[in-house]
């Protein structure tokens, strides 16, 4: 049986990694589930908030896609919570000498209007919504070897989160199904994705998920808790010098500069 004494080592552990900038080192054989995996990066982020002086302020949902849990045999996606000081907005300027190695993905982020708990559906999500906007999750992965990737790993690292930008808000009555989203880097389009890259082709359906995840662990997702759904187009492994912007179709763009 996986004991407090062991999640609490393991944590100590990643949490003595990161303040010594080592490498990420996947370690599946020492966490038996998901759920357990899920155990250390709560203990994992209880140091951290204890060292930073903050509390959760938001959520992060991996493994959306279902090409990506294919890849990696795991039939389920994972959480990762952001910490409310790493909550940004829109221009937000990334400094690289914060990182082991930085990489951005674009998503959209949803924002309930009230508190949710238990098990729901995108449609519960729809009528809790407050609004939607275009975001970047910023990723600390610590040079990690993506050819031995698994999520028990990265779950218990936070799921790699180092932070969110949020955009301004869109209609949250906008029309999430195939939804085209577009990157560009330095003023020129780089990258296109749809939603439906994102748990079943909408980005509400990761909240969803997720509501019922939390519930499983006894805390609801709060109203004004941002949700990050689930990257549009593949991670972006971005250089000092670089300016990006990431938009959906009738949605504000989110803006990141990389120094």
């Amino acid at each position: 049986m996986f004991n407090q004494t062991e999640v609490d080592r393991l944590a100590a552990e990643i949490f003595s990694q990161h303040e010594h900038r080592e490498h990420f080192r996947p370690i599946p054989d020492r966490i038996p589930t998901v759920a357990d995996a899920h155990d250390v990066q709560e203990a994992y982020v209880g140091l951290l908030l204890k060292k930073y002086g903050t509390t959760v302020g938001g959520y992060k949902v991996a493994l959306t896609s279902k090409q990506t849990r294919d890849w990696l045999k795991v039939y389920e996606p994972c959480a990762g919570q952001v910490l409310a000081t790493r909550i940004y907005r829109s221009p937000h300027t990334v400094r690289l000498t914060d990182f082991v190695r930085f990489s951005a993905e674009p998503e959209v982020c949803a924002i309930l209007d009230k508190d949710m708990s238990g098990p729901c559906t995108a449609a519960d999500v729809r009528r809790n919504l407050r609004s939607l906007h275009c975001a970047f999750e910023l990723v600390e992965d610590r040079s990690a070897d993506m050819t031995k990737m698994d999520a028990k790993s990265l779950a218990s690292d936070n799921s790699w989160n180092a932070g969110i930008v949020i955009g301004p808000p869109a209609s949250k009555d906008i029309n999430l199904t195939n939804l085209r989203g577009a990157l560009k880097i330095n003023g020129g389009i780089t990258h296109q994705g749809t939603t439906t890259e994102t748990m079943g082709g909408d980005p509400l359906e990761s909240v969803a998920w997720l509501v019922g995840h939390l519930g499983k662990r006894g805390r609801p997702l709060k109203a004004g808790e941002p949700v990050m759904t689930g990257s549009i187009t593949q991670s972006q492994f971005l250089g000092a010098g670089i300016s990006a912007e990431f938009a959906m179709d009738g949605m504000p763009p989110v803006q990141l500069k990389i120094v």
